[in-house]
């Protein structure tokens, strides 16, 4: 730890990455130790500030070039036009959430050569478990958002311990996370210490899980499996689309209430009236509805097209619908496309149009629902609309773009969270994968995995009374925040006594 300039960057660059093999789908927790660990080091050794931000930074760097590589799958799906700018980009998308961990660093450094009596072996722990929450919430809310991989994923391959978010969220999940994993460098009774809490939250956890209930609808997930270059080709639209209505009519069809086909399952853009509806209202239940993403339209073609979430009744009809709210930045929407229309084009697929917001859609004889599509289902605390609690979450997405990565693994993992948090059911129907069932404590109770095609029948899983985190966000996270700046001011407070009784 007494590297140096470039050195020190370097090390801290390799022990981010280290750290990211700790997150799904590898659960590599020593490895977590290990860069977290490093990371607290490498800052206790920065001569100032700037040179621990400098530090963070290219842990950042490294830990989220490494946990973001899947993203180059989607620049190498044919015909891959901008094959060549995949490296770059994705790289420079670490180097900017690299400068989170940088924040936290430097903030955290200038508050402890404030107050040095911060700076003992576990007051510091504290101050940096604070400024990491804090860098990590501000990750996931400006620009937009990105709160992908935040520290409290590494616990996914169990859930016991998955429950604390259902009091924190996964922000405050992440900041305990953060203390446990940096325990070793507190010495030896840190350690055991942090050893005993993960036990006692596994068996807390364990506890306050309640054994899987049946007894709800029928939903029935189809997972078509249709590889993204060929999602859009007309040549195989009308395969597609029949693929679709024989698997949503397999045997158990009549008892349905509901048929979920993932996000923009049709291949075509539907609108009020579309020959498509035709032949999709042959999916519908008898006593049931298909509820499927699609790309939707209006007959003005000015108006725009919106990634959207469609529920169809029997006669071909659009009941309701979603239009997703939180598009992804270049990839699903480009700021001021219509004004800018040559730039969109160039970039190639243009615009979706933004929703007016999010809603709960209750349809005649169903369960009330919120609609997630994809990337929307990462943003914690932002998964349900205002007004009565839905019973259950319906998250639609295309995970196609990413092959066999791990980024369809660490999305399901987000997912999960989702419903711990909010303490409600989800059906998650992906094209390949990973479509599955989770209850209202983050269990998967059943899954379609990757480049598998068929369906998936399975009853809703009932919702549990409202959590904490469901009732009241990210103030619960503030609560945990001032129980920790408690702390320091306990050690502030013995250690200005300490030095009165001395002196």
């Amino acid at each position: 730890m007494n590297l140096k300039g470039w050195r020190a960057s370097g090390a801290a660059f390799v022990a981010g990455a280290v750290a990211a093999l700790a997150m799904p789908p590898l659960y590599w927790l020593p490895l977590g130790v290990i860069g977290v660990c490093a990371f607290v080091w490498l800052w206790s050794a920065a001569p100032t500030p700037r040179a621990a931000l400098v530090r963070g930074w290219a842990w950042g760097t490294g830990h989220f070039a490494v946990g973001s590589y899947w993203i180059l799958e989607a620049f190498y799906v044919p015909p891959a036009d901008f094959a060549a700018l995949g490296p770059p980009l994705v790289l420079g998308l670490a180097l900017l959430l690299g400068f989170f961990p940088g924040l936290a660093a430097w903030a955290s450094r200038r508050i402890v050569d404030r107050w040095p009596a911060l700076a003992g072996r576990y007051g510091r722990l504290v101050v940096l478990a604070i400024a990491w929450t804090a860098a990590e919430w501000l990750r996931g809310h400006v620009f937009t958002g990105y709160p992908w991989n935040p520290l409290g994923h590494v616990w996914a391959f169990a859930t016991p311990l998955l429950q604390g978010a259902a009091l924190f969220g996964v922000y405050g999940l992440g900041m305990l996370t953060f203390l446990v994993l940096a325990a070793p460098v507190a010495g030896w009774w840190a350690s055991a210490a942090a050893l005993a809490v993960v036990v006692l939250a596994g068996l807390a956890g364990h506890l306050a899980v309640a054994p899987v209930a049946e007894g709800g609808p029928w939903i029935r997930i189809v997972q078509p499996n249709v590889p993204q270059a060929d999602k859009w080709r007309a040549a195989t639209r009308q395969a597609q689309l029949t693929q679709l209505v024989e698997m949503s009519r397999r045997p158990g069809f009549d008892r349905l209430a509901a048929v979920v086909w993932p996000e923009t399952a049709p291949p075509l853009v539907i609108e009020p009236g579309s020959p498509a509806l035709d032949v999709m209202k042959a999916a519908v239940p008898p006593d049931g509805y298909l509820i499927t993403g699609a790309a939707r339209g209006t007959p003005r073609p000015e108006d725009g097209v919106w990634n959207s979430l469609l529920v169809v009744d029997r006669a071909g009809g659009i009941v309701a619908h979603y239009d997703k709210v939180h598009l992804v930045p270049l990839g699903e929407y480009i700021p001021f496309h219509k004004q800018l229309a040559p730039v969109s084009g160039f970039i190639g697929r243009g615009s979706f149009e933004v929703g007016e917001g999010r809603v709960t859609l209750a349809p005649p004889g169903l369960a009330s629902f919120s609609p997630i599509i994809c990337y929307e289902v990462i943003f914690p605390a932002a998964v349900t609309g205002p007004g009565a609690r839905p019973q259950w979450l319906l998250n639609v997405t295309n995970d196609a773009w990413f092959g066999l990565s791990s980024g369809p693994y660490q999305h399901l993992v987000s997912a999960r969270l989702r419903s711990v948090e909010e303490g409600l059911p989800m059906i998650r129907a992906a094209n390949t994968g990973v479509s599955a069932v989770i209850d209202s404590y983050g269990r998967v109770l059943a899954s379609l995995d990757m480049r598998q095609t068929g369906i998936l029948d399975h009853r809703l899983p009932p919702a549990r009374s409202p959590t904490p985190y469901g009732l009241w966000g990210d103030w619960t996270l503030l609560l945990l925040v001032v129980a920790l700046l408690s702390v320091l001011v306990a050690i502030l407070r013995i250690r200005r006594d300490d030095s009165t009784t001395t002196g």
